[in-house]
């Protein structure tokens, strides 16, 4: 079974893309959307303003903090890279119980990814920098608008639950390393039970 993927591509200011990335558009605003409507679990709803749009998250610590830990390594990267560009992903998975002859073992099937392509810009007038955030600001309209419409039109990919556990799906935020693919990403996401939640 291949996952679904949604991929979201956003244009920021790089003098604002720490700002954009920790407290607001990525980290809250993205992962925190996706996580909201993924987290299947018994959750604790609340209400985020940013940039003129209200938007729902869960009001989880847990769940913060590896957002957090996550955007702040994500960040390291694309400074000290240097990088125009950067990576980060959201991963959902079931875990199937295998049966073999005389054992079983939990595998790991990967159903739903949403890759988030960063390309940053260097605003060098105001004017440069009105129009960029202008442009932020309707891009997390319309990202959001489509994280929404995803969800609510494609549910046919998403495994039965069949645990009582407080999230029967888990998932992890992965950056992919600049010489791995996604596939790659995937494996070692898989094989590495600390990046999971």
């Amino acid at each position: 079974m291949n996952p679904e993927v949604y991929p979201i591509d956003l244009t920021v200011d790089r003098k604002v893309v720490s700002d954009i990335l920790h407290g607001n558009i990525l980290d809250s605003g993205i992962l925190h959307t996706i996580l909201f409507y993924r987290v299947f679990g018994n959750i604790k709803p609340k209400e985020v303003d940013l940039l003129d749009i209200t938007y729902s998250a869960i009001d989880d610590p847990e769940i913060e903090k590896v957002v957090d830990d996550r955007v702040d390594q994500f960040m390291r990267i694309l400074e000290t890279q240097g990088n125009q560009k950067g990576q980060i992903a959201v991963i959902f998975h079931e875990k199937r119980t295998k049966k073999a002859w005389f054992s079983k073992s939990e595998e790991e099937i990967c159903w739903e990814q949403w890759p988030v392509t960063i390309n940053t810009v260097i605003c060098r007038t105001e004017n440069e920098t009105k129009r960029i955030r202008k442009d932020m600001d309707d891009q997390l309209a319309t990202c959001l608008l489509d994280i929404i419409r995803f969800v609510n039109d494609k549910k046919d990919h998403i495994p039965p639950i069949t645990t009582s556990d407080i999230n029967p799906f888990p998932f992890q935020i992965v950056i992919p390393d600049t010489t791995d693919t996604w596939g790659t990403v995937l494996k070692r996401m898989l094989t590495d039970p600390s990046q999971q939640v």
